[in-house]
C-alpha cells in the first residue's frame, strides 16, 4: 500500500532547523504486545564491577548528595556523585589564549552523575511514579545548587538510555553539565526565539502548543499542566517535546506538584517508546532559559525533549547539517498514540 505520507521538507521557526522528510524509507514499527506496566521492576544485588550500585562506594571520588528512602529497606533513593571522568574543573580559571585563528581556554564548571536508584537494572520505566518524581526532585535540588551558588555556571541536565545514546555505564542515570559559557546550540535558539517573539508579539512556544492543540495530529499526550507532542520539523522519529501549558521560561521554578505531574508524564511517555518501539536507545534534555532569573523572557519557554536513536547521520547530513528524517511527524504521533 502506498504511503499517505508525501516527502517534504519542514523549517522549524524556532531552532531554525530545515529537516527533510522520507516517509516512503520507513514504515510503521512493529508494535510489542508487553504493556509498560506489565514489567515488574527488575530488583537485584549489586553487580560487580558497577560503581553506582550500593556497597561499591570505594569506586566513587565522593557521594554529593543523597535523597533518602523514606519508609522503606532502601538505602538512598537518588544519588549524586561528581563525574569521575570530568572534562571540567571548578577551580579552573577560565582565561582566553590566542595564537592566530585558535583560542584556548581553561575548562571551567562542574559535572555531575545522578543514580536514579540503587538497582542496577531498573530504568525510568520500571520505576513508579513517586520514584520517577524522585529523580525530578533531585534534578531540580542540583539544578537549583548549582545555579545559586556558581551563577556565571549554567547547568544542563540530560540523559542518555543505551549505547548508541552514549551511555557508557548500564545502571539507569542522568548527567548534570555546566560550563561557564552559554552553550552555542542554546544561545542560537533563544536569538531565534527573540526574533520570533518580535514578529509575533507573543511567545513563540506559546503559540506552537496552541497549534499543536488545535491540529491534534502530532500530539501524544496532553492533560491540564503539560502538552507532549511530535515536534513539526522533528529531527530524528518519534522525538517527543514535553512543555507546560502555562508560559514558563524557567525550570527551576517548577513546582513540587506540577513536578509530580511530570514525573506521571515522564513515565507515560517513555514507556510509549518502551511499548511501540521495543525499548530504543534514546537522549532526553531538558532545554531551559539560559538565565535563571528571565524576569524579561517572555519569549522562552522550558521544555523536556526526548529524540530516540532510531537513525544515524549519514555523509549528506553531516556535510550539509540538513536532517533527513525517515519517517513523518504525524505518522510518528500517531504509533505513539497508539492509533489503528
Amino acid at each position: 500500500m502506498a504511503s499517505a505520507y508525501t516527502p517534504e521538507t519542514r523549517r522549524d521557526r524556532i531552532t531554525n532547523q530545515w529537516v527533510a522528510f522520507a516517509p516512503s524509507r520507513s514504515g510503521r514499527p512493529k508494535h510489542t504486545t508487553a504493556e509498560p506496566d506489565a514489567t515488574p521492576g527488575r530488583e537485584s544485588p549489586p553487580v560487580e564491577g558497577c560503581p553506582f550500585c550500593p556497597g561499591h562506594e570505594e569506586m566513587l571520588p565522593s557521594i554529593r548528595w543523597e535523597l533518602d528512602a523514606a519508609d522503606s529497606p532502601l538505602p538512598w533513593q537518588t544519588r549524586v556523585v561528581p563525574n569521575k571522568y570530568s572534562a571540567l574543573s571548578p577551580d579552573r580559571p577560565a582565561q582566553d589564549q590566542t595564537c592566530g585563528l585558535y583560542q584556548s581556554r581553561a575548562s571551567r564548571g562542574r559535572q555531575e552523575v545522578i543514580i536514579e536508584t540503587p538497582h542496577h537494572y531498573q530504568s525510568l520505566t520500571d520505576l513508579s511514579v513517586p520514584q520517577v518524581d524522585a529523580v525530578l526532585q533531585t534534578y531540580l535540588e542540583r539544578y537549583r545548587t548549582i545555579r545559586r551558588r556558581d551563577t556565571d555556571l549554567i547547568p544542563v541536565l540530560f540523559r542518555n538510555h543505551g549505547a548508541s545514546a552514549g551511555a557508557s555505564i548500564a545502571h539507569p542515570h542522568s548527567q548534570l553539565i555546566a560550563p561557564d559559557f552559554p552553550p552555542p546550540l542554546i544561545q542560537r535558539e533563544e536569538d531565534a526565539a527573540r526574533a520570533r517573539y518580535d514578529e509575533l508579539g507573543r511567545c513563540p512556544y506559546c503559540v506552537m502548543i496552541e497549534e499543536e492543540l488545535t491540529a491534534e495530529a502530532r500530539l501524544v499526550r496532553t492533560d491540564e499542566d503539560f502538552v507532549v507532542f511530535v515536534p513539526y520539523a522533528a529531527e530524528v522519529p518519534y522525538e517527543m517535546w514535553i512543555l507546560p501549558r502555562t508560559h514558563a521560561p524557567e525550570f527551576g521554578r517548577l513546582t513540587a506538584p506540577k513536578r509530580e505531574v511530570l514525573a506521571r508524564t515522564l513515565r507515560d511517555v517513555l514507556g510509549r517508546l518502551w511499548a511501540r518501539l521495543d525499548d530504543p536507545d534514546y537522549n532526553f534534555f531538558v532545554r531551559t532559559a539560559l538565565d535563571y532569573d528571565p524576569d524579561e523572557a517572555p519569549h522562552l519557554h522550558w521544555s523536556l525533549r526526548i529524540r530516540p536513536r532510531t537513525t544515524v547521520q549519514a555523509g549528506y547530513e553531516q556535510a550539509t547539517g540538513l536532517r533527513i528524517n525517515p519517517s513523518i511527524p504525524e505518522r510518528d504521533a500517531a504509533v505513539l498514540r497508539d492509533d489503528t
